[in-house]
């Protein structure tokens, strides 16, 4: 009966994601694109990803490479693709799971977590710095973090996939 639930569960949740209208802080020239983005990635792209944490306690969900296929899509003035594809151990595009400064070691890692595309959004954590984000919702990610006393959501945001960066002076 569990597992039953559980599935319910899941796809009333997979039916609100869809019904909802994404947000973005852009103009509203850009709006039309960027819903246009969120339902290519929704259509085409994976929706799960792998747990991979390094020496020094950081943990991601290492997912496809969205940030190749989105960013051209995005046409954001000013915005480059974010660095995290540099050097071969470069995570790549992720989801962020457990800081360094968490000092939490998983024995998840190696395993598949699902999630569902939420929004795009435009994030600014520091005067001149932007970010692009696709907003990602995955119940079971929020509880692999309380699993280990940790808040559900990283710092308080919600999850997601950086697809571009943009740093003014």
């Amino acid at each position: 009966m569990d597992k039953k639930f559980a599935l319910l569960t899941l796809c009333g949740f997979y039916f609100l994601v869809s019904c909802q209208h994404f947000r973005t802080t852009t103009d509203s020239a850009s709006n039309q694109e960027w819903l246009e983005v969120v339902s290519y990635a929704e259509k085409n792209l994976s929706h799960q990803g792998v747990v991979i944490q390094d020496s020094s306690g950081y943990a991601y969900l290492k997912v496809d490479d969205y940030i190749h296929k989105l960013f051209p899509m995005l046409k954001a003035q000013g915005f480059k693709k974010p660095p995290y594809f540099r050097r071969a151990n470069s995570p790549g595009a992720h989801i962020s799971l457990i800081y360094e400064d968490e000092q939490v070691m998983l024995s998840e890692v190696g395993q598949t977590f699902s999630f569902a595309i939420k929004n795009i959004n435009v994030v600014h954590p520091k005067k001149g710095l932007s970010f692009i984000v696709l907003e990602v919702f995955s119940p079971a990610l929020e509880e692999l973090r309380k699993k280990y006393g940790l808040a559900p959501l990283l710092k308080g945001h919600q999850f997601h996939i950086t697809l571009a960066k943009k740093q003014t002076l």
